[in-house]
């Protein structure tokens, strides 16, 4: 139940990058600090605590790196579904009004997709370290703040009386994935454990290399090291508590 509850924490996260759009309209010092902390937790998560408990359930390491490769051609796939752009330049061009509520709703299938693999993931971790599962959980949640933010952004133009229905999916979508993974609990095996994690690491290495990084620079600055800062707390805080 401890890891189900995760899930559902990661998942509200969301709705914080919610409310802040509303009261803050964006305010991109919160952006920064959240891409800060998620970047240096995943980092330290990584190498104290998922690559370890990986190595350890399977023995054979071309599963492992077979793992890996899915789990970043997992991401990379649905990234194609994310449209790359500028949510707040492209709100001032007028001919782009037309399609922010389209491309609301196709970033928000995806992030669905997304973010129920990310739920697999959390409560695969979490049933193996309870630790590692709050860590893992947290910093999702922080990774979810900004998407938060992005997505009302977009709906936020459109006239669709069913934007708050995405919302809620989206909400809940973490949590879906960490329920499918209880229901199903019977068959992790060591092997699959091993295997789900494998595809973890391979999906935050893509988080990290592909998504974070880029941020981090372009939205390096107090907030960016206070978030880094504040997700190195949270490892030692996770170390000592757990």
């Amino acid at each position: 139940m401890k890891e189900l509850i995760l899930t559902l924490i990661a998942g509200l996260f969301f709705l914080i990058g919610v409310v802040i759009n509303k009261i803050n309209k964006g305010n991109k010092k919160v952006i920064s600090f959240s891409i800060g902390m998620a970047f240096s937790s995943l980092i330290l998560l990584l190498i104290t605590d998922i690559v370890p408990e990986t190595f350890e359930l399977l023995e054979n390491k071309i599963y492992i790196l077979a793992g890996i490769l899915i789990g970043i051609g997992l991401l990379l796939s649905l990234e194609k579904l994310v449209p790359h752009h500028d949510h707040f330049e492209e709100s001032k061009k007028h001919h782009h009004e037309n399609h922010l509520e389209h491309i609301g709703i196709m970033t928000s299938l995806a992030l669905i997709i997304h973010n129920i693999v990310e739920g697999i993931g959390i409560y695969s971790i979490a049933n193996s370290s309870i630790k590692a599962g709050i860590i893992y959980a947290i910093a999702v949640g922080m990774h979810n703040i900004p998407f938060g933010l992005e997505i009302t952004t977009m709906l936020n133009k459109s006239h669709n009386k069913h934007k708050d229905i995405y919302t809620i999916i989206l909400t809940l979508s973490t949590f879906i994935g960490g329920l499918l993974t209880m229901i199903f609990k019977d068959l992790l095996t060591n092997f699959v454990l091993g295997i789900l994690l494998s595809i973890t690491i391979g999906m935050i290495l893509y988080l990290l290399l592909a998504e974070l990084i880029t941020e981090i620079k372009e939205n390096w600055n107090k907030e960016t090291v206070l978030g880094i800062i504040t997700g190195i707390l949270i490892i030692i805080i996770g170390g000592l508590i757990c």
